[in-house]
C-alpha cells in the first residue's frame, strides 16, 4: 500500500493536478457554475407543477402553462447560458475584454446553431446544444486571443474615448472568429452542432451506463484516497454531461413523457455524497455514537453540522481520511455498493429519477425528496442507505478509535507518571532543605 500511496504522490497526482489546471478544465470547472441559479429556479416550478399528490395535477392544471414557462425560459435557454459562462471565464483565463469575449462567443455559438434555413432555431438552444457551447466559446475565445496577443487589432489615438477604442481594437478578432465558424457552417454547411454530439456521444453513453459511472466514481474516491480532490478533477469532465442527462430528464417531464437518464445530475445524492463525498456523514455518525476517545468525540462535535449540509472537508482532512489506509476500502466501497444498487431501483422504477435540482448543501432526505420531484421513496432509500453505510464503516472506525484510545491512556499515564515524579521531586528537595 505504501508503495502505491508513493507512486500515486511522485508521479500519478503531479500529472493530474497539471491535467485539473489546464485552462479549458478550470474554464469548464468555473464556467459551468452559472447554471446552477438558473436550474434550481426552473427546477422549483418544475417540482410544483410534478408534484405526487392525489388531485395535484387538476389542481394545478389552469396554471400549468404559467408554470411550465419558468421551466422554458431557464433549461429551454441552457446551452446560451452556458456559452455565456463558457466565454466569460475563458476570456478571463486568455486576458481579453471579457464583454467583448464573451459577446463574440455567444454569437459564435448561436452561428453555429443555424437551422437547415439558416435560422436560429429556439428548439436547439437547450439540452441539444450544451457540448456546442463548450467547444465553441473555447475555440471562438482562442482565435480572439490569437489576433489580440499579435497586436493585429485596429488602433485608435488615445484621444478617442475607450470604450469607442475597444470597440475596434475587438473589430478585427470578431470577424475573425465569426468569419471562421460562417465559413464552417454556412458556406460549406457543416452541422457543427451535430459533429460535436457525435463526437461526445461515447462519453455521453459512457456515463449514462451502470459501469460508466461504477468507473467515474472509483476514479473519484481512490484520488481522494491519496490526498487529490477528485470532485475538482473528474468533476470538469463529468459535471456537463451529469446536467446534460438532468435538463433531458426535465424536457420529458414537461412534454409528459417518464425520464430515461438516470444519472442525472443529483443521482450521487444516492450514497456518494451521503453528508459528502464518500458517505461521510455515516463515519460522524460513528464517531458520534461509538468513539471512546476524545480525539474522534471532538472531530465528531466539528464536523457533525458541516457533513449534514454535504461538507466533507472537516471529517476528510481532520480524521484525516486521505492517506488512510484503514478507511481506503469503506470509503470506496460503500458509494459503489450504494450507487450501484440505486442504478438499478431506478431502473426499476421503485425509486424515481431525478427531475430537479437543488443547492448542493441541501441536506440529506430533503434533497432526495425534491430532486426526484416528490418521490416519498428517495427519503426512505436515504435512510436506509445512512444505516448500510454506518455498519460499514463501524468496524473501520473501531480499529483506529482502539488506538487514538490506546495512545490517550498512554501519554495519561505517562504524564500522571511524571507529574507524581515531579511532585516527589520538590518534596525531597524540600526535606533536604530542612534538614
Amino acid at each position: 500500500m505504501k508503495a502505491i500511496t508513493n507512486w500515486f504522490q511522485n508521479s500519478f497526482s503531479p500529472a493530474l493536478a497539471k491535467f485539473s489546471n489546464m485552462k479549458y478544465m478550470l474554464a469548464l470547472r468555473d464556467g459551468m457554475i452559472i447554471t446552477v441559479p438558473f436550474t434550481i429556479f426552473g427546477s422549483i416550478f418544475m417540482i410544483l407543477a410534478n408534484l405526487p399528490i392525489p388531485g395535484w395535477t387538476e389542481l394545478v392544471a389552469p396554471y400549468q402553462a404559467r408554470l411550465q414557462s419558468a421551466v422554458s425560459v431557464t433549461f429551454g435557454i441552457l446551452a446560451v447560458i452556458v456559452a455565456i459562462g463558457m466565454s466569460h471565464e475563458m476570456a478571463k483565463l486568455n486576458k481579453i475584454d471579457t464583454l467583448t469575449g464573451t459577446a463574440i462567443g455567444v454569437s459564435a455559438f448561436l452561428l453555429c446553431m443555424l437551422n437547415d434555413k439558416f435560422q436560429i432555431d429556439p428548439a436547439t438552444l437547450g439540452t441539444d446544444g450544451m457540448f456546442t457551447a463548450i467547444i465553441v466559446s473555447i475555440i471562438s475565445s482562442e482565435i480572439v486571443a490569437f489576433f489580440i496577443r499579435r497586436h493585429i487589432v485596429i488602433t485608435l489615438p488615445d484621444s478617442v474615448p475607450p470604450a469607442v477604442a475597444s470597440s475596434f481594437v475587438a473589430l478585427i478578432p470578431a470577424c475573425a472568429s465569426l468569419g471562421f465558424f460562417w465559413i464552417i457552417r454556412v458556406l460549406f454547411n457543416v452541422k457543427i452542432n451535430a459533429v460535436i454530439q457525435a463526437i461526445f456521444s461515447p462519453l455521453v453513453s459512457g456515463l449514462n451506463s451502470f459501469w460508466g459511472v461504477e468507473f467515474a466514481l472509483f476514479l473519484t474516491l481512490i484520488l481522494w484516497t491519496v490526498g487529490i480532490h477528485g470532485n475538482n478533477v473528474l468533476g470538469a469532465v463529468a459535471s456537463p454531461v451529469y446536467t446534460y442527462f438532468l435538463t433531458a430528464n426535465i424536457k420529458q417531464v414537461s412534454k409528459g413523457i417518464a425520464p430515461t437518464h438516470i444519472t442525472a445530475d443529483g443521482f450521487l445524492d444516492f450514497g456518494m455524497n451521503i453528508g459528502g463525498t464518500g458517505a461521510i456523514l455515516a463515519l460522524v455518525i460513528c464517531c458520534l455514537l461509538f468513539a471512546k476517545s476524545k480525539r474522534y468525540k471532538q472531530l465528531a462535535k466539528l464536523g457533525a453540522i458541516p457533513s449534514v449540509f454535504e461538507i466533507s472537508e472537516p471529517i476528510m482532512f481532520g480524521f484525516p481520511v486521505v492517506l488512510n489506509p484503514t478507511l481506503a476500502i469503506p470509503f470506496i466501497a460503500i458509494p459503489m455498493v450504494l450507487q450501484g444498487i440505486t442504478y438499478f431501483l431506478m431502473k426499476a422504477h421503485i425509486i424515481g429519477m431525478v427531475i430537479a435540482q437543488v443547492p448542493w448543501t441541501t441536506p440529506i432526505f430533503i434533497n432526495g425528496y425534491l430532486i426526484t420531484g416528490g418521490d416519498w421513496r428517495a427519503p426512505v432509500w436515504q435512510l436506509i442507505e445512512l444505516i448500510i453505510a454506518v455498519a460499514v464503516y463501524l468496524p473501520f472506525f473501531k480499529v483506529l478509535d482502539k488506538a487514538a484510545y490506546k495512545q490517550e491512556n498512554a501519554e495519561a499515564t505517562e504524564a500522571d507518571y511524571a507529574e507524581k515524579s515531579e511532585k516527589a521531586e520538590k518534596t525531597n528537595k524540600s526535606f533536604n532543605g530542612n534538614t
